[in-house]
C-alpha cells in the first residue's frame, strides 16, 4: 500500500514568531481566542501560486466551543507552518472563519458567507445538525466540506451532498473502549446516554453493541440531559444495581461529566468509568479531581513527549501563552489541514471540485493524529482510536489500535 505522507512542518520558534495572530488578509467573526484567520500573514512571499482559501464555519461559542476553538488554533498553526515553507504544493493558504453561535439555522448563511469570500474549502461545526447547512452550501457551490471536530457517522450523510470527517466515527471509538475494557478484566459493563445529542445517545449504544459481542454483559443503560447539574437520580439507579457494573461507559462531557462521576463516587459507586473523545481535556482532570482518577477514555492520539502530536499541541502553546484545554482537538485542527494538503497533492489542482474527488481517494495519509483513509469509505475515514488513562491527575496512553469488531452506524 502506498503511503502519502504529509510534512508536520514542525519548525523553530523563532520562524513561527514571525507569523503573528493579527496578520492582515484575514477575515474572521470568530472570538479573538482562537486566532481565527491568522495563517496569511507571510502567504504571498512564502508561495508564489494562486492562495487557496479555507473556510471554517465553526461553533466557537456554545456545546461545541470545547472542540472548536482549539481546532481552529491547530487549522491557523498549520498553515502558518505550510506557508512558512511554501504553502501547498506552491499555494498560500489563508484561513477564514466566522462563528456559527450555536444556531443551527444559520449554518447555510454562514457557510455562504465563506464562499463569497472565496473558501475552496469548508470546514464544518461539530454537530450534524450544525452542519447540515454547510454541508448543503457545500454540495451547492462544489466546494468539499470536511469536520474537524465531528465524529458522530451521520455527519457524512445528513447535508445530502459528500462529506468527510477528519476524526474516527463514533461506532469505532465506542468499540475500542469496548474492546479495552473487555481485555482489561471487565465482564459487565452499565451505559449512561443523552436524547440530546446523537453522540451522547449512539456512542453508548455502540460501546454496549460491542462489549457484549465480545463476550460482555450490559447491565442497562439511563438517561440524562445536557447541562443537567442534579445527578441524583441516575446515580440512585446505579446505586441500586443488584449487580454492580465493572465499568460505566458515558460520552457526556464537560461539565456535565464531574458533576456526575463526583456524585457517582460520593455514593459509593466505584465501577471504573470509561469515557468518549470528549473528555481529553483539561477541564476534566481540574472539575473531576480524584473522582475521575482511573478512569479510561477514547481519544486522538498520545499527548507524551517528542510525538509529533505533542509538538503541535506545544507549539500552539507557545505561540498563545497558554496550553489548550483541548490538546486532541488543536492536533484534529492541523491534521485537517494535512488531509486537505494531501487532497490538494494528489489533484495537483485547488480546483474544489478535484480536491473533493482526490480526497475520496485519499488511502494511508500520515497526520499529526494517525493515518487516514478515505478510499473506499462513505467519508467517515478508517482510523485508529488512542486509548486515555487518567494517572496520577494526568492522562496517559497505554494503547493505540483499531477495534477488532465495529458496530454499523
Amino acid at each position: 500500500m502506498r503511503k502519502v505522507a504529509v510534512v508536520s512542518l514542525l519548525l523553530p520558534a523563532v520562524l513561527l514568531a514571525a507569523c503573528s495572530s493579527s496578520s492582515s488578509g484575514s477575515s474572521s467573526s470568530a472570538p479573538a481566542s482562537p486566532s481565527a484567520g491568522a495563517s496569511s500573514a507571510a502567504a504571498s512571499s512564502a508561495a508564489g501560486g494562486e492562495e487557496v482559501i479555507i473556510g471554517y464555519a465553526g461553533g466557537f461559542t456554545g456545546d461545541c466551543a470545547i472542540g472548536e476553538v482549539p481546532a481552529l488554533d491547530g487549522l491557523n498553526y498549520a498553515a502558518q507552518q505550510m506557508n512558512a515553507s511554501g504553502g501547498i504544493a506552491g499555494h498560500p493558504v489563508k484561513v477564514i472563519s466566522k462563528d456559527m453561535k450555536g444556531d443551527s439555522a444559520t449554518g447555510g448563511t454562514v457557510a455562504q458567507e465563506l464562499l463569497d469570500q472565496g473558501a475552496d474549502v469548508l470546514v464544518a461545526p461539530c454537530f450534524p445538525g450544525m452542519a447540515a447547512g454547510v454541508i448543503q452550501a457545500g454540495g451547492k457551490a462544489g466546494v468539499p466540506v470536511i469536520s474537524a471536530t465531528s465524529t458522530q457517522p451521520e455527519f457524512v450523510v445528513v447535508g445530502g451532498s459528500p462529506a468527510f470527517l477528519a476524526a474516527f466515527g463514533d461506532n469505532v471509538q465506542g468499540a475500542a473502549a469496548a474492546e479495552y475494557a473487555l481485555k482489561n478484566g471487565a465482564k459487565t459493563s452499565f451505559t449512561v446516554s443523552s436524547p440530546d445529542l446523537s453522540y451522547t445517545q449512539n456512542t453508548p449504544k455502540f460501546f454496549a453493541d460491542a462489549f457484549e459481542k465480545g463476550g460482555g454483559k450490559n447491565l442497562g443503560d439511563v438517561s440524562f440531559n445536557l447541562g443537567q447539574t442534579d445527578f441524583s437520580a441516575q446515580v440512585t439507579q446505579i446505586a441500586n444495581l443488584p449487580e454492580k457494573p465493572d465499568v460505566i461507559y458515558t460520552a457526556m462531557f464537560p461539565p456535565d461529566t464531574s458533576n456526575f462521576v463526583r456524585a457517582l463516587r460520593a455514593a459509593g459507586v466505584k465501577s471504573r468509568m470509561i469515557g468518549a473523545d470528549g473528555w481529553d481535556t483539561a477541564a476534566l482532570l481540574e472539575a473531576g479531581a480524584e473522582a475521575v482518577e482511573g478512569s479510561w477514555l477514547s481519544t486522538h492520539g498520545a499527548g507524551e513527549p517528542g510525538t509529533e502530536f505533542q509538538k503541535v499541541v506545544d507549539g500552539v502553546a507557545k505561540e498563545k501563552g497558554s496550553a489548550s484545554d483541548g490538546p486532541a482537538f488543536v492536533a484534529l485542527g492541523y491534521s485537517t489541514l494535512q488531509i486537505i494538503a494531501a487532497a490538494i497533492e494528489k489533484a495537483g489542482s485547488i480546483d474544489p471540485a478535484a480536491v473533493a474527488a482526490a480526497m475520496k481517494d485519499l488511502e494511508n495519509v500520515e497526520t499529526v493524529t494517525g493515518n487516514i483513509t478515505y478510499l473506499g469509505t462513505n467519508g467517515v475515514p478508517k482510523k485508529d482510536v488512542t486509548i486515555g488513562v487518567v494517572e496520577g491527575g494526568k492522562f496517559a496512553y497505554p494503547e493505540t489500535f483499531t477495534p477488532s469488531y465495529i458496530p454499523q452506524p
